[in-house]
């Protein structure tokens, strides 16, 4: 139970709550744990959302499936990460998209009467709550955007964009594969790279594998 406290609160849902009051969370709550290894698919597009899921360790990814055939990717969660949160008190409370285990992971599942019984005796687990789902709006208004962007150039540098603001610094450290940051994008890889790679012959970026060097921010941010 403390190993599992102690994961917990480095999640934003137990942040800056109490060990006390985590533990008699934990006693009262009808919570499962799962494992799934690498390959296994977590929840199915489409599936009805019945708990919330909190990723205690191992990577998943969230993926659509156009009917074109088109995959998108649309999050990577990393541990204590959370799914299922606006899902779970919608109206039609359907996964939007496949969620897969890439590594070999671990996930809590908490019903959905008891995040009601937090929400609604925890100020602080309220707070938290609130917190998560405006960050995930963020996000999503993000993605939205850069789908919207017409050509492959304005999608990389607001990418890039992003990670210079973010990382405060030229030199981006990107976690992303190159087949990664193509479905974030929603390109095709050998697109990707060969605007990468034009980009780079114009004096605009340097790159080697996870690091790319804005050499021209007045260039990229034009884009």
């Amino acid at each position: 139970m403390n190993v599992l406290s102690d994961n917990l609160k480095r999640c934003i849902l137990f942040k800056d709550i109490k060990y006390e009051d985590l533990s008699n969370f934990l006693n009262m709550s009808n919570y499962t744990i799962k494992k799934y290894p690498e390959g296994n698919v977590v929840v199915i597009e489409g599936s009805k959302c019945e708990e919330l899921g909190i990723l205690l360790e191992g990577l998943l990814e969230a993926q659509a499936l156009y009917p074109s055939g088109k995959l998108l990717t649309l999050a990577q969660l990393k541990p204590v990460e959370i799914f299922g949160e606006a899902i779970l008190f919608s109206e039609m409370n359907k996964f939007p998209a496949t969620i897969g285990a890439i590594k070999d992971s671990r996930i809590m599942f908490i019903k959905k009467e008891n995040l009601i019984n937090c929400l609604t005796n925890c100020h602080k687990f309220m707070e938290n709550f609130l917190e998560l789902l405006s960050n995930k709006l963020l996000m999503l208004n993000k993605k939205v955007k850069m789908l919207s962007l017409e050509s492959i150039r304005k999608k990389i540098g607001n990418f890039l964009m992003e990670e210079y603001k973010k990382q405060k610094s030229s030199i981006i450290k990107v976690s992303l594969s190159r087949k990664e940051m193509a479905e974030h994008m929603g390109i095709q890889r050998p697109s990707l790279s060969r605007v990468l790679i034009k980009m780079r012959k114009e004096g605009i970026i340097e790159f080697d594998k996870k690091v790319i060097i804005i050499k021209d921010i007045g260039s990229l941010s034009k884009f």
